[in-house]
């Protein structure tokens, strides 16, 4: 019988993969790509719609189920149940232990005897103190429903394994994540620093959500105490840009501190090319896919310490960890690195290595292809 995989983006989000180089979506085209199975992505949308494409020998399928979500945990997507029935799949991967469309395919893989894994990314527990208590409460019980009928057990990081077994004991096989490459392979050429008129600046690059848990304003307070020969593009949009907005003029930054908004993947390898370090303040990261693009394009990345930056960068290596949001050590590291070009064009150099011999989707895949041991 033909393989057919089901991934389901347990998550009620809506994702713009023009933005944002999705990691479902890398993963489904490399398994069928590299064994030439049939792939049915799932995830969350604002109606049906099902776009269908060949990659290599196999095929993917991409459903969007209209979705109806408290929060992003607690989400249905309509339709799933009645979906799951026609495709008949062979193995169906869920996304994280906290939402409940995976305990809900769980339970529809338990009843229809089809195997089903995990693949865990976040670990640690919501802030917010009502959705904290929730997400204990869900993980005890439907968590330990999941976490027993489950077939096996992925996780991203060393700190999402570390939580699973919070709930556990079960054995867990740790599935990083890959970059999907196919998503640069033609892009946009554009000289940003004439456009900008930052020839011969230090340019420092943020990708991402202006929000509160990446801290773009702590960014801002950064470069106001570095000298005007550094400058800083900030690629994104999101709740802060305003008020970010508001700083940069109050401060008087607007020549050295350049809101681009969103971008999307296509332009995305001109901005890479054009900084000298990547900034990535964030508090919280499941992975952090602007970390494996930076890397990918030989841009070392200053980050704080999160999952993600533990299992990407070497410190001091192919990048920098900076454990705390002190504004004097951030101004101090990039200084220290800008002041040696060598040293910041070697570290470049083993950032790109890396990227491209563990944690493009063709190597990444193996580890997953070992979790579902079809």
């Amino acid at each position: 019988m033909e393989n057919q995989i089901v991934i389901i983006r347990s998550g009620g989000s809506i994702v713009n993969w023009n933005n944002y180089n999705c990691q479902e979506l890398g993963l489904a085209k490399t398994l069928a790509a590299y064994r030439g199975w049939h792939v049915i992505l799932v995830l969350a949308g604002e109606k049906y719609e099902r776009i269908q494409f060949r990659e290599g020998l196999g095929v993917v399928d991409i459903y969007r189920l209209k979705y109806y979500a408290l929060n992003q945990a607690l989400s249905f997507f309509v339709g799933i149940d009645e979906l799951l029935e026609e495709i008949n799949p062979t193995l169906i991967q869920v996304h994280d232990l906290g939402m409940y469309m995976s305990y809900h395919v769980v339970k529809w893989a338990y009843r229809h005897k089809t195997k089903v894994v995990l693949v865990q990314g976040s670990y640690r527990t919501t802030r917010k103190p009502i959705f904290r208590q929730l997400e204990s409460a869900f993980n005890y019980v439907f968590g330990k429903y999941i976490l027993k009928h489950v077939k096996g057990i992925g996780c991203k990081t060393l700190m999402a394994e570390k939580y699973i077994h919070k709930y556990c004991n079960s054995k867990t096989q740790l599935t990083y994540i890959g970059l999907d490459t196919q998503k640069f392979s033609s892009y946009e050429l554009k000289d940003w620093k004439s456009e900008l008129s930052i020839m011969g600046k230090k340019v420092l690059l943020y990708v991402g959500t202006l929000e509160q848990r990446r801290n773009p304003l702590f960014l801002l307070e950064v470069l106001k105490h570095l000298s005007t020969d550094f400058v800083l593009l900030i690629v994104g949009d999101g709740d802060l840009r305003h008020e970010m907005e508001r700083e940069i003029k109050q401060n008087q930054l607007q020549n050295r501190c350049f809101m681009l908004g969103k971008r999307n993947q296509k332009e995305l390898p001109s901005l890479y090319k054009v900084a000298d370090l990547f900034l990535l303040a964030s508090e919280y990261e499941i992975y952090g896919m602007v970390i494996l693009e930076a890397m990918y394009f030989g841009v070392p990345v200053i980050s704080t310490y999160t999952a993600g930056s533990e299992v990407l960068i070497s410190s001091n290596w192919d990048g920098v960890i900076i454990p705390d949001l002190n504004v004097y050590n951030w101004r101090d590291e990039i200084v220290k690195l800008c002041r040696d070009e060598a040293n910041v064009k070697r570290m470049g150099e083993r950032a790109k290595q890396k990227i491209k011999e563990q944690f493009t989707w063709e190597m990444a895949v193996k580890k997953f292809i070992d979790l579902y041991e079809l």
